[in-house]
């Protein structure tokens, strides 16, 4: 798929630790037996009776910081501060970890005796999330660090004003021109806060501004085509002159200084990297046993893959038999009824295998991927944010062909997109993955705090498991090119397992990245190259496997345990009851007794 002005941004918007309180973001977690410990110990009369206290906390700390950080809430689906960006001073972030501390301090008066469990559960996520807060804004101080940071805020800012109706565009686009004037004001922030920056981060910076720069010119004008009257015109024509001159600024003063005079690293180090699992995935492992686990799920699906190869075509190499599979894909005019009919056929084949329970509302739309978003995505699914109340429908967004591609560009992104990738990745997305997840929270009445703090390994992990689960189930009917595009997948997230790690504490190079995906995943050199740099950015995105990892383990276990009265339906049915918590805390909660302590 062809480069232009949203590839860079996509990343740094899924990562940035400014929207970490968007549900299926990183969030803090907690000890999942430190709970188990205090639930089983509460008296059943004093349980609950400080439910309302905790309650009127979270209300109170969520709200102010959508008041704080009002990308944040409209992400989230709050709207009262769109047109408004917040600032990022370095008072600024003194008072909010000042904020974060005088909140743990509230927290720790609550005695978790006097909690229900779910209302203890909400508390230490709150906990978790704070405790991550310091580590990332304190402990770290990436904000004096990484300069896309501020590019993100930017271009999320606008992105979340264009990507969703909820209010009419004339509205949305006075909120557009509003942030875009603040931008200049957020990056002279940026250039003040800004101290030692690496030489990777920084290009990577350079990069992301100059996507973002294009997005504001191209992308976004596009969004709002035919908006408003001549005078409104006007003043967006103006605005958006001065935030891609502000950007671009940006990104010339990075040229000038954090590129050419590069300090420090990228690596986040073994007790940094121990941290963010602890407070973010609930997790506390050694991190050599944490890699090993990594390796280990990587070398057996790399012999399956290769095994499964063969059993296509034993005469070829894995990546000739993978190239050979991208060859059968529906026409660019069918791309959007194949989506179609596989999503009827995932929603069908869900029910007849009685796989989980769907939400009678569960029925999504599969439409075009907007044409200012089509540079980040083939494939995803647009829901919106837990408190949204107006722009409330979710779609399954596919991208079509740009028709200006060369044939050769075609061909490569029908190609990703083909007749077996294309039902692995709807079941990703769709059914069973994000999509039903998000129906079946929406009708769980979840407090506050799960709905706006919840786990990566959770919510990618689900999606990820999906993929195997469904192929387990018979999807494809035991056809080796279905199972193949499912083991392709899964090598891509287990790569990224061992790379998180090895960058971040090893000393592994991206150049030594990279030859670890072509080599383990299968990939070629412009994919793989992606990958390792993505890793230098977000340390632990190994979260995809390990969610699976631990959703498997779980389901073993809880089958031991319910014996007769076990069944896939059952699992999925418990699994998803809770929000996305870290699977550590779900563990307690679920098996009781049973719980041998083993996440993994």
């Amino acid at each position: 798929m062809p480069k232009t002005a949203l590839t860079c941004i996509s990343t740094k918007l899924k990562s940035d630790p400014t929207v970490r309180s968007l549900k299926g973001r990183p969030m803090s977690r907690f000890v999942a037996l430190v709970l188990a410990a205090l639930v089983a110990l509460a008296p059943a009369s004093a349980a609950s009776s400080g439910d309302a206290a905790y309650s009127a906390l979270a209300h109170r700390y969520f709200y102010e910081g959508f008041a704080l950080r009002p990308v944040d809430a409209t992400g989230a689906g709050v709207h009262g501060y769109d047109d408004r960006l917040g600032s990022f001073g370095a008072a600024d972030f003194a008072a909010h970890l000042q904020r974060d501390r005088d909140y743990l301090r509230e927290l720790d008066g609550i005695d978790p005796a006097t909690l229900s469990p779910e209302v203890a559960l909400d508390r230490q996520l709150l906990q978790n999330s704070l405790n991550d807060d310091l580590l990332i804004d304190g402990t770290m101080e990436r904000w004096r660090h990484d300069p896309d940071r501020y590019v993100g805020i930017a271009s999320g800012g606008i992105f979340g004003l264009a990507s969703r109706a909820f209010a009419p565009a004339p509205k949305r686009l006075g909120y557009v021109i509003a942030r875009e004037l603040a931008i200049a004001g957020l990056l002279a922030q940026a250039e003040a806060n800004l101290t030692s920056v690496d030489a990777i981060t920084a290009k990577l910076a350079d990069a992301d501004a100059l996507g973002a720069a294009d997005f504001l010119r191209q992308d976004v004008p596009l969004a709002f085509a035919g908006v408003g009257d001549v005078a409104t015109r006007a003043r967006f024509k103006r605005s958006t002159q001065v935030a891609v001159a502000a950007v671009r600024a940006y990104a010339a003063w990075l040229g000038r200084g954090p590129m050419k005079h590069p300090r420090g690293t990228f690596a986040i180090g073994a007790a940094n990297y121990s941290a963010r699992l602890k407070y973010e995935e609930s997790l506390e492992m050694p991190l050599d046993k944490y890699l090993a686990v990594g390796e280990a799920a990587l070398a057996g699906t790399r012999a399956q893959f290769i095994a499964t190869a063969r059993l296509i075509d034993p005469k070829k190499s894995p990546e000739a038999v993978v190239a050979s599979l991208q060859l059968k894909h529906a026409t660019a005019s069918g791309l959007l009824g194949a989506a179609e009919h596989d999503l009827i056929a995932l929603r069908s084949f869900i029910k007849k295998q009685h796989l989980l329970t769907l939400p009678a509302d569960a029925d999504i739309m599969v439409e075009d991927t907007p044409a200012f978003e089509r540079q980040t995505s083939f494939a995803s699914m647009d829901a919106p944010g837990p408190l949204e109340t107006v722009a409330t429908k979710a779609f399954f967004n596919v991208t079509p062909v740009d028709p200006k591609w060369s044939a050769e560009q075609q061909s490569q992104f029908l190609g990703f997109l083909n007749d077996d990738n294309l039902p692995i990745i709807a079941a990703h997305e769709v059914y069973p993955g994000h999509y039903v997840n998000y129906t079946i929270d929406k009708h769980l009445h979840l407090s506050l705090t799960r709905m706006l703090l919840g786990s990566s390994s959770f919510a990618e992990g689900w999606a990820h498991y999906d993929e195997q689960m469904m192929v387990d189930a018979g999807l494809g009917g035991g056809d080796p090119r279905v199972r193949l595009a499912q083991l392709s997948l899964a090598l891509l997230r287990e790569c990224r397992f061992v790379v998180g790690v090895r960058e971040h504490t090893q000393g592994m190079t991206v150049a030594q990245a990279t030859e670890f995906f072509m080599k383990n995943g299968f990939m070629s050199r412009e994919p793989a190259s992606h990958e390792a740099l993505r890793g230098t950015q977000d340390p632990t995105y190994g979260y995809y496997t390990l969610g699976k990892l631990e959703i498997l383990k779980l389901r073993r276990d809880l089958r031991a345990k319910w014996g007769a009265g076990y069944s896939l339906q059952r699992f999925h049915d418990t699994l998803l009851a809770h929000g996305d918590p870290p699977i550590p805390l779900l563990r307690p909660m679920l098996l009781g007794n049973s719980d041998d302590g083993a996440v993994l």
